[in-house]
């Protein structure tokens, strides 16, 4: 532990004490070191490589502070630096799309912090101006109060309905930034609400339930979403909607058993993390896997994981999600046997959506495969750097099938039984089913159903009128040149453009001299 009390604000530190933070930090360097590795194979040929980079660490940066932040403070500044430089990677790419997506998100993400803030100043003033978690521990909440954290620390999670800009941020970033921004930086909004907002406290007990719908609706209206589109990063920036569904759900089980449900919520961000980050990075490159069997595989890997096929990590945090609510002390309208069967309908859903995302990208394969005949001049330069790209996927998503171990030995979550293992399959096989149907009956909705626009996208584009008029004149950087005053003298002298120039540099060669013999 790291104190700066002494040098800052009251209770300032970092570390990583917590039985939470040090897994979660650790999870966080190892997939930013694995993208960071993505991103310098990625971007060696990008003419914005360098703007790119700097976005990059100052994310990475953010992200970092907040898991070992001690305190309210540092962790908003952490959170804040993560934050607004996620900007920069979401309009990396420049184009209208980029530029539209990114004014959707920083808008979301100033007002996060604005809401944030509020509440953090609520709280320390309820804690006497003390800042460290465990002043902040010990003083009940209240209703504004946690109202503000809750909506400030949504806006960044991206659970339903505080979505928004998940959708339409995914599509237009980079591949390796898609991967973190679903990977890493959403989690930032749920380490803020386990540390902000205590799972023992009176209304944070009652409040849980009302939590626990919000993340059923969530993990639903993800995946129903997701199928009406076919943009590959759309279909997984809505699955990861519905994934943070299922993660407020475990937040709000916290409250509900007595925090048992710690272990499962800490598996689950580290298996949906991974899991995610290796469908982004694998879509930002499906195009390559064209007849290589072994690079559709990792797509497929990284799928039945989320799955949660049989020896899968999704089988283990989806089964401990399952006994926790079995656990729950839930309130009368609440019934146990209908959740549980929600969840089952969740985890065919989220096959289906999945299956969805693999036709999708089997079609951007087909399409790319009719293009190999045209060589490039970069070809055998670029080879390399996709063998390595794809050597840094294989490793990821050989460390997602490893994970399963890794979470029985220090977090003992029990291996399902036979009978759980047989309640995981069937849901994956009735998806199956149900795909099958759908191309054979030819099942349509209405084409206007598909690929539409946001309202949030009109409403964000409103709000810069608002400050933004369009006869408001841009302000641009000042523009240092002795041309527009050559113009002006020539206008003013009336002269030959030639003569007036002579007679300009005769007179500045004369003020030399004359400075020089003084």
């Amino acid at each position: 532990m790291i104190d700066l009390s002494n040098w800052l604000w009251p209770g300032a530190g970092l570390g990583l004490g917590d039985e939470f933070t040090r897994p979660w930090w650790y999870f966080s360097l190892l997939l930013w070191l694995l993208v960071g590795g993505f991103s310098l194979l990625s971007q060696l040929r990008d003419t914005r490589a360098l703007r790119y980079w700097l976005f990059f660490t100052l994310c990475f940066a953010g992200n970092m502070l907040l898991i070992a932040a001690l305190d309210a403070v540092s962790f908003y500044l952490g959170f804040s630096l993560m934050s607004l430089a996620a900007y920069g990677l979401v309009i990396h790419n420049n184009t209208a799309k980029a530029r539209r997506a990114g004014r959707l998100y920083l808008q979301l993400a100033v007002l996060g912090e604005i809401l944030l803030f509020s509440g953090l100043l609520l709280r320390a003033s309820a804690a006497g101006g003390r800042f460290d978690w465990h002043s902040w521990q010990a003083v009940p909440l209240e209703p504004l109060s946690l109202t503000l954290l809750l909506l400030g620390l949504g806006l960044k999670a991206g659970f339903w309905p505080l979505h928004w800009w998940l959708p339409q941020a995914h599509p237009v970033a980079p591949a390796p930034a898609s991967a973190l921004l679903s990977g890493v930086m959403i989690k930032a909004g749920l380490l803020g609400m386990l540390m902000f907002l205590p799972a023992t406290d009176t209304l944070m007990q009652q409040w849980a339930p009302l939590l626990l719908v919000i993340g059923l609706i969530s993990a639903f209206y993800g995946v129903l979403a997701g199928l009406l589109y076919t943009q590959a990063k759309v279909i997984l920036a809505y699955s990861s909607v519905s994934q943070m569904g299922y993660l407020l759900l475990l937040f709000a089980l916290l409250s509900l058993t007595g925090v048992a449900a710690l272990p499962v919520l800490l598996a689950y961000v580290v298996h949906h993390g991974m899991a995610k980050a290796s469908l982004f990075l694998y879509a930002g490159m499906a195009g390559e896997a064209a007849g290589r069997i072994w690079r559709q595989a990792l797509f497929w890997l990284a799928a039945l994981a989320l799955m949660a096929l049989p020896l899968s990590s999704g089988a283990l945090v989806k089964t401990g999600l399952k006994t926790q609510l079995a656990a729950a002390n839930l309130p009368a309208w609440l019934d146990v046997g209908l959740l549980s069967q929600l969840l089952t309908a969740g985890a065919v859903l989220t096959a289906l959506v999945l299956l969805h995302l693999a036709a999708q990208l089997r079609a951007a394969i087909n399409k790319q495969s009719n293009h190999t005949a045209k060589a490039s001049a970069n070809t055998k330069a670029s080879a390399g750097n996709s063998t390595g790209r794809w050597a840094l996927l294989t490793l990821l998503v050989s460390a997602l099938w490893v994970l399963p171990w890794f979470i029985v030995q220090y977090w003992q979550l029990a291996w399902p039984t036979l009978p759980l293992y047989a309640g995981l399959v069937w849901p994956l096989l009735l998806a199956l089913l149900l795909r099958w149907l759908w191309y054979k009956l030819g099942w349509q909705l209405p084409n206007h159903w598909y690929n539409r626009n946001a309202p949030a996208l009109y409403y964000s584009l409103r709000l810069k009128r608002l400050y933004q008029p369009l006869n408001q004149p841009q302000w641009h950087w000042p523009a240092f040149s002795l041309r527009p005053l050559e113009r002006r003298i020539n206008r003013a002298l009336n002269r030959p453009l030639v003569s007036t120039t002579a007679l300009l540099c005769c007179v500045l060669f004369v003020l030399l001299l004359g400075s020089s013999t003084m």
